[in-house]
């Protein structure tokens, strides 16, 4: 069966709080420089760098120094990202091919960027 995970999201006087997998947080935008859309961009670069170190390790490759740069470029009209770049760089004694296989296996292996390229069903639902 599949995987099904669910984020409650409550507007307070503390700002937007919730929960996730019995955890709390708080995103209280007067406190932070990070809006919803940063938080995406994150999430997309966090997601393929864990991808890509988890798969270096299973291989027994030795990477260091990964960095992972996000640019998201938004569509002049509409409400959305119409491009996302994402740059990898990594030091380590890697052939060609396995270089290549690294950036084929995070770009796969990432949820996050997965669910935007196919496209979920988002479902608004009054309750």
């Amino acid at each position: 069966m599949a995987e099904e995970k669910t984020a409650i999201i409550k507007l307070t006087e503390e700002g937007f709080t919730g929960q996730m997998e019995n955890k709390d947080f708080i995103l209280n935008l007067s406190n932070t420089t990070f809006n919803a859309t940063d938080l995406m961009l994150i999430s997309i670069g966090y997601c393929f760098g864990i991808t890509v170190d988890a798969y270096a390790k299973h291989k027994g490759l030795n990477i260091s120094n990964l960095k992972i740069n996000v640019k998201g470029k938004k569509h002049e009209s509409e409400n959305r990202y119409e491009k996302i770049d994402i740059e990898v760089s990594f030091d380590g004694d890697l052939t060609p091919e396995q270089r290549e296989r690294v950036i084929v296996i995070g770009k796969r292996g990432c949820t996050v960027s997965n669910s935007m390229l196919k496209t979920p069903d988002i479902n608004v639902i009054l309750i």
